[in-house]
Formats: structure tokens, sequence, C-alpha cells
């Protein structure tokens, strides 16, 4: 697939799970994504420039509805159905500027281990493969991240390397259409 930098009329999906709802970034999400963005256990395994202050969140909540509209995909807002609350974060962005689409999660501490991040990322590769049409996706972590390595596990995705990115140490892993 290539990148496009064309600007595309694009109706944001929503996808819908048992318990969730997975719907584009709105206002109200802001203070949620501070205390996800800021949270010193949930950062504790990615680099220090992925946390940011309400301004810098601001900027790119509206980034990522741009690159809806230009990539006709990008990351969802993860709400539990019953009260629409943002719980986390996942979907996709092309990894380190190549074609290759990588999947991305993230989630608030006090739904950790409850199922939610692998119910949005089966729903999430579901939708890429079938309606983005997909053949393969990947995901990084920390190899020390071994509640994102379970969840990438149990979402059907497999280990495929040891790498050095940004000059952290991390664990590759895929998903193919196969």
């Amino acid at each position: 697939m290539k990148i496009q930098a064309v600007e595309r009329q694009v109706d944001y999906p929503v996808l819908e799970t048992g318990r969730l709802l997975l719907r584009m970034f709105e206002a109200r999400d802001l203070e949620a994504a501070y205390r996800l963005f800021n949270d010193a256990d949930v950062q504790k395994y990615l680099s220090p420039k992925n946390r940011r202050n309400r301004e810098q969140l601001k900027v790119l909540l509206e980034k990522i509805v741009r690159y809806w509209r230009e990539r006709g995909f990008g990351l969802w807002c993860v709400t539990e159905k019953h009260c629409g609350e943002m719980i986390g974060y996942c979907g996709f962005q092309y990894f380190e500027k190549t074609e290759n689409v990588e999947i991305v999660f993230g989630y608030l501490k006090e739904y950790w281990g409850k199922g939610a991040a692998t119910e949005a990322l089966k729903a999430c590769l579901n939708f890429g493969m079938e309606k983005l049409s997909f053949d393969k996706i990947f995901a990084v972590t920390n190899p020390e991240n071994i509640g994102s390595i379970r969840v990438l596990e149990k979402s059907g995705m497999t280990f495929l390397k040891r790498e050095f990115h940004s000059e952290m140490e991390t664990v590759i892993y895929s998903i193919s259409k196969d």
C-alpha cells in the first residue's frame, strides 16, 4: 500500500464489540487522554516523547482526525458502551515512515487485565484485514511489557523478531491475512 497525502472524504467508522465502542476522538476525551499520556505506569515502556500536556494533546487529537481523512485509517477512541467515557485508544498508523501498517494501543491502567485491550485489538485487526484490505499488520512493544505481549498473542499475532527502534529494544509481532 502506498502512502498518500491526498485528502479524502472519510466516514469515520465506529466499531462495536460486546462491551466497547470504538469511535472518533472528541473534545470531551481530552482529560482522559491527559491522564493516559501522563501516567508513569502507562508510559513506563514508551519513549519519554509520548508525554504531552493538554495543549499538545489537543493538537494530537486534531492530527488523529486529519490522519483518518488523509489515509483512510487511524486511531479510535476506545470507550465503554454503557457510559461512553474514554478508556484508551487502539488503531493503525504507518510504522516509522515505512509502508508497513502498525497497530498501536494504550489504556488507562484501571482497565488493564480486564480484557478490553484484547477485545478492541481483535475488532481492529478484523476491520483492518476485512474492510481496509491490509495483508499484514505489525505491532511493536518493549520486551519487558508482558501485558502488551499477552494482548498481542491473545489477538492472534505472532512473534517475528527483536529489534532496536528509537534507541529502545523492541519485540515485533505480526499477523497476516493468510
